[in-house]
């Protein structure tokens, strides 16, 4: 019984994590979808994303190799993204923002944030 409790209370943490990331994406306007894909185009489709001041964007990584996608200017960085992971990236300021696959530089985006 012990043992089943110290397994179930290993897991809290990952639970509060989902609820945190739950609650940040309510916070965006509308939530994007980037998808890290090897079929067809290699890369991030879509390779360029045009969204609104408030609106979030997830990356999802549809590979079996882990990526990134980080911002040129470094105002953004999703943290390294296993095979089946995702994370949200909530925009706030206007402007073009282009941005690489940290592992693999040759993979190229960018988001385009409109007023």
């Amino acid at each position: 019984m012990t043992e089943r409790i110290a397994r179930l209370a290993a897991l809290v943490p990952f639970g509060l994590l989902g609820l945190l990331a739950s609650a940040a994406a309510q916070e965006c306007q509308t939530t994007h979808e980037v998808e890290i894909t090897f079929q067809g185009a290699r890369g991030f489709k879509p390779r360029e994303l045009h969204v609104h001041v408030g609106d979030c964007v997830r990356w999802v990584n549809g590979t079996h190799i882990e990526h990134s996608a980080v911002a040129l200017d470094r105002s953004f960085h999703t943290g390294t993204l296993m095979p089946g992971s995702a994370n949200v990236i909530k925009f706030d300021t206007p402007g073009d923002v282009p941005y690489t696959c940290g592992p693999h530089p040759p993979m190229v985006g960018k988001i385009v944030v409109e007023p």
